[in-house]
């Protein structure tokens, strides 16, 4: 117990720390990108079309679905899990910071779904009952994997570079994979099971 108590220290530490600006830069973002895409899908069909097409087709593939029409927590969990890994996978390639590309997706995609509410005659505040229940797990898991995808390509381009007092590579691997393992994944798991049992409960409290 002390050993897994340290851990999560550790891991609250290097969160408080080393990836705070990351982390707010993120979030900031994220939510600048969410308000330009839900304006400029209520004004342009073409690119809100276009944005709910790849939803759909994100939501056939990732299959979260269940026969008796509900949502499948582990499916939800699994396609959560890989997307949050992959963002902070694609930190290792320096100079090129990939996981920016999936923060601004993510946020195109909620603004556009807003708008989409809107010019059906949907309450946002519908939208925002399918959102929050979960999403208040689920945003701060993806968010923190973002910010480490980020913090992990800016010390790689920096080992690369040759920089000055840039913390050492594989330490900060540990850090990253101590938070992710210690803070993300709990996080999704959680999520996961209020997505598929919780929320279409809230959501059939404002139909």
């Amino acid at each position: 117990m002390r050993y897994l108590n340290e851990q999560y220290r550790q891991a609250f530490a290097f969160l408080r720390g080393p990836l705070a600006v990351y982390l707010k830069n993120t979030a900031i973002t994220f939510a600048v990108i969410a308000l330009v895409f839900y304006g400029t899908c209520l004004f342009l069909p073409n690119v809100r079309d276009s944005l709910l097409s790849y939803i759909q087709n994100i939501v056939d593939s990732a299959a979260i679905a269940t026969e008796a029409g509900g949502f499948s927590a582990l499916r939800i969990l699994e396609n959560n899990l890989r997307a949050a890994a992959f963002s902070v996978l694609y930190g290792i390639i320096p100079f090129l910071f990939i996981p920016a590309l999936p923060i601004g997706l993510n946020a195109a995609v909620l603004g556009a779904m807003a708008a989409s509410y809107q010019i059906k005659g949907l309450s946002l505040l519908l939208y925002a009952a399918a959102l929050i229940p979960h999403g208040i797990f689920e945003f701060p898991a993806l968010f923190i994997a973002f910010a480490s995808g980020l913090y992990l390509c800016h010390n790689a381009t920096a080992h690369v570079l040759g920089k000055e007092g840039t913390a050492p590579f594989f330490p900060t691997i540990r850090a990253l994979l101590q938070v992710f393992l210690l803070i993300v994944i709990p996080l999704l798991i959680v999520a996961s099971v209020v997505e598929a049992y919780i929320t279409p409960l809230f959501v059939s409290l404002f139909l």
